[in-house]
């Protein structure tokens, strides 16, 4: 009787964890993807708050809490908004770390959205 080759045992201990690492990297990447359109969402629903006429930052950034509410479930982790409104333009910034499930890897997004506000002009 022959003696069976081995090498493929080897050869599978080596490749699984590398096979695996990069499963991991590819549904990371989707949480990371998820997670900045729903920054995106945020960012855009503050500043739509804060652009209509006689709103103000504050209005903005309920609306963006609200959203995170409502948005950030488990995969936003500490998100928070900011809302600057000038009397000629509104802006807003989302940011969160999202859930990761790569050890040593801490990805986060970060949305901007910004707009001119409304004003209302005598007629001439």
């Amino acid at each position: 009787m022959r003696s069976r080759d081995e090498r493929g045992s080897t050869e599978l201990v080596m490749a699984l964890p590398v096979a695996f690492a990069m499963i991991m990297g590819v549904f990371q990447i989707g949480l990371w993807a998820h997670a900045q359109q729903r920054a995106d969402a945020i960012a855009h629903q503050a500043v739509a708050a804060a652009r209509t006429y006689d709103a103000t930052a504050a209005t903005g950034r309920r609306a963006g809490e609200q959203a995170i509410t409502q948005l950030g479930g488990n995969l936003l982790r500490q998100p928070h908004v900011r809302v600057v409104r000038t009397p000629g333009q509104a802006r807003a910034t989302a940011r969160a770390d999202v859930l990761s499930i790569v050890p040593g890897w801490h990805p986060s997004v970060e949305a901007v959205a910004r707009g001119p506000v409304e004003r209302t002009e005598a007629p001439a």
